[in-house]
């Protein structure tokens, strides 16, 4: 058997400021899904008997990684973030 690419749709929603991770993975228990969030990335993988999945899914927005919630139900796989505003880096100097 082989490892499948789930389809993976990301969706942000700007006024709730939550980044949601949607991926259809059918055929598998919740137990059997692993979710590793690793930088700006999302490892998803899941196997039961003859089903396996895997995706690297690519983040382009700033998450707080331990606000990540998942939840399967009828197939689907939802993993929600909190977004973070980014905050520019730096320090400002004062000049004496």
């Amino acid at each position: 058997t082989e490892t499948r690419e789930p389809i993976v749709d990301t969706i942000v929603d700007e006024k709730e400021k939550l980044v949601k991770l949607v991926a259809e993975m059918p055929g598998v228990e919740k137990n059997d899904v692993k979710i590793i969030v690793q930088d700006k990335s999302v490892d998803l993988s899941a196997e039961h008997g003859e089903k396996k999945y895997h995706a690297k899914v690519p983040v382009q927005y700033k998450v707080d990684e331990n606000s990540a919630k998942a939840s399967y139900k009828n197939g689907i796989l939802e993993v929600i973030f909190n977004q973070v505003e980014e905050k520019p880096t730096g320090k400002t100097v004062e000049v004496e």
